[in-house]
């Protein structure tokens, strides 16, 4: 597996707002007689982060820059923990058909999928696993022994949306020496 890449700046370290957008693709059809045809091909909404860092320094401003560059703005997607939405408690964890169990976030009531997660603490039938019985690939846990069939699995991990910067544009704002402001949005793909 790649590299992973990080969003560098920790919204719980630094001064923020943010404001979280669901939204559904739909495709609606009318006819003379009024009879209304809509249907969606979206199985998950679409997530959209929006968050204003009203008081980064030089520094922060930097890395960001620097960070944009790194992921050419649109192009790579990158991993990014929210301040608010980021952790999940004893979780039980579905069966993939190739035996493994994928980690999942719960977003307002719809359960997601997630890629990354770090904090993992493991449990089958309520006995901690250690990190060297399983590993994490693409966000479902691959043990090295499959547990029994009719085990419960459970985590509790604090987990990463996997994100892609919406505006291919990077704009920052001097508000004082040293304070600059900036708002940016980052949408969720999968």
């Amino acid at each position: 597996m790649a590299s992973q890449i990080f969003f560098p700046l920790d919204a719980r370290e630094v001064s923020w707002e943010t404001e979280t957008d669901q939204s559904w693709e739909v495709n609606e059809q009318k006819s003379a007689s009024g009879k209304r045809r809509a249907m969606t091909y979206q199985t998950l909404p679409g997530w959209t982060f929006t968050i204003t860092f009203p008081g980064l320094t030089s520094e922060k401003k930097d890395d960001l820059f620097a960070f944009f560059s790194r992921v050419k703005g649109t192009l790579i997607p990158f991993f990014y923990k929210d301040a608010e939405n980021y952790k999940c408690e004893n979780v039980v964890l579905a069966k993939n058909t190739d035996g493994s169990y994928q980690l999942v976030a719960n977003m307002h009531g719809q359960q997601e999928p997630i890629y990354y997660a770090d904090n993992l603490h493991v449990y089958v039938d309520g006995v901690e696993q250690g990190d060297t019985s399983y590993k994490l690939d693409r966000g479902a846990l691959v043990f090295t022994n499959a547990p029994a069939a009719t085990a419960k699995v459970t985590a509790s991990y604090e987990y990463y949306w996997k994100v892609k910067f919406a505006k291919s544009k990077l704009q920052i704002k001097q508000k004082f020496d040293n304070i600059f402001q900036v708002t940016l949005s980052l949408e969720v793909i999968r």
